[in-house]
């Protein structure tokens, strides 16, 4: 529903600037412009958002602790962080 919905408000646009500039769009260009996002492009860029952040967490963790040396290993320290930090949640962990 929403594609559909940004499709018309892009179409809207060209047929303004067709109107502004006197130049007219083809169809086809018209359908390369106004194409909205299909469902593998939403879930690409869900996950290019996590991967992003997920960096800048181990950055962030590098950074922090001088002793690590390198981004795996500050990927190995966050993971059991997180797994540590769910366990004192649960209960699981004294």
């Amino acid at each position: 529903m929403e594609k559909r919905f940004e499709e018309a408000a892009y179409r809207r646009m060209l047929k303004a600037m067709e109107l502004s500039t006197g130049r007219r769009f083809t169809e086809p260009e018209l359908d390369l412009i106004t194409r909205g996002a299909n469902e593998l492009d939403i879930v690409n860029s869900g996950l290019e958002e996590t991967m992003v952040a997920a960096y800048h967490e181990i950055l962030e963790t590098r950074r922090r602790y001088p002793e690590i040396q390198n981004l795996r290993t500050a990927a190995f320290f966050n993971a059991i962080e997180k797994v540590a930090r769910t366990y004192m949640e649960l209960g699981i962990f004294p």
